[in-house]
């Protein structure tokens, strides 16, 4: 019992060591704001959106908020192409699984079994995103490595939607004791991710990736000194927001840059938003506007915030959504149009 404590205690260590500056940036917080459950937004989204705290799945629509889960380990949702369904992590103590969801929160299927006897047999599963055409399930995972059953470095893979089809393919092979490889973001024939680095001073830095295919080497799209990640892909495929944060942890950018897939690179940075923390942006279904997590004041939780983009894509307005809530941080809001 005490040895599986151990290494329940191991995993998670390296798991959120890996996924990097934004759970470290959770950990700023401030507790002084008195959190409540979601209930109305100060303004007027359109669509659907889907955000998590303390363990539940909300569903934020004409205003209103709708808890859709139990407070039982749920965290990071994305909806289908289509709004009608949402994929979404379920977490427990020593795993972490991926289940199937109508919008209301009804259980479709449970599409990974990560649970084990031993806990360094356990794996985890996190940032689930559905493919362009919503036949195709991304996620991070563990793969584990035979010889160092301690050593947690997540690897991007790929799952059909539909549960009764089964097979994963694993996409990506990540730096060694990084944590690996996060957030994936597939668009038309390629997959956008987060690769996380050490440098020769132990420090750690995040890019934002590009991969054609499973197991190609890839490109970096942005410089280990920029330490940017969390990206997100517009509909359209043109346009990618991230967050930079230059080797800071409590000073940050929301940036938008052109992206050009087919030579595989981007243009140059427009910041949205600038300085404080930032977290988790997500295109809305039009692209046009930008739902992302912030605190409203120095050391509070994490609210949510859009930010409409202009055609020039420079410094704009943003709009405070909620108040004295505590959003999960690492989970991005899923915008959908239904």
């Amino acid at each position: 019992m005490k040895q599986a404590a151990v290494s329940a205690a191991v995993v998670l260590a390296m798991i959120a060591f890996g996924v990097g500056a934004y759970n470290t940036v959770g950990s700023l917080r401030g507790g002084t704001t008195a959190v409540q459950r979601p209930t109305s937004s100060l303004v007027a989204v359109p669509g659907t959106i889907y955000v998590a705290q303390g363990g539940a799945l909300y569903r934020l629509r004409d205003g209103s908020f709708k808890q859709i889960t139990p407070d039982d380990g749920w965290t990071q949702p994305a909806g289908s192409p289509d709004g009608k369904q949402v994929v979404a992590v379920k977490q427990t103590v020593n795993s972490g699984d991926l289940f199937l969801l109508e919008g209301d929160g009804r259980v479709v299927a449970q599409l990974t079994h990560n649970d084990a006897r031993r806990a360094e047999r356990n794996h985890w599963a996190f940032y689930p995103r559905f493919s362009a055409d919503g036949a195709t399930i991304f996620y991070s995972y563990d793969p584990k490595d035979p010889f160092n059953s301690y050593r947690v470095d997540l690897a991007i893979f790929s799952r059909p939607a539909d549960p009764a089809s089964h097979g994963e393919t694993d996409w990506t092979l990540p730096n060694q004791y990084t944590g690996g490889d996060t957030n994936p973001m597939p668009t038309k024939g390629a997959l956008v991710f987060t690769r996380f680095s050490i440098d020769e001073h132990s420090v750690m830095h995040s890019q934002v990736w590009l991969q054609g295919r499973p197991g190609s080497p890839g490109v970096a799209l942005t410089a280990a000194a920029d330490d940017c990640a969390q990206a997100a892909v517009s509909p359209d495929a043109k346009r990618l927001a991230m967050v930079c944060r230059h080797g800071e942890l409590r000073s940050m950018r929301l940036v938008v840059v052109p992206l050009d897939l087919v030579s595989a690179s981007i243009g140059p940075p427009a910041a949205v938003v600038s300085g404080g923390l930032v977290a988790s942006p997500a295109f809305s279904p039009d692209g046009q506007t930008l739902a992302y997590l912030a605190p409203a004041s120095p050391g509070g939780p994490f609210q949510l915030w859009t930010v409409t983009l202009s055609p020039a894509t420079g410094p704009a307005s943003p709009r405070q959504v909620t108040q004295n809530l505590s959003l999960d941080s690492s989970s991005p809001p899923a915008w959908v149009a239904s």
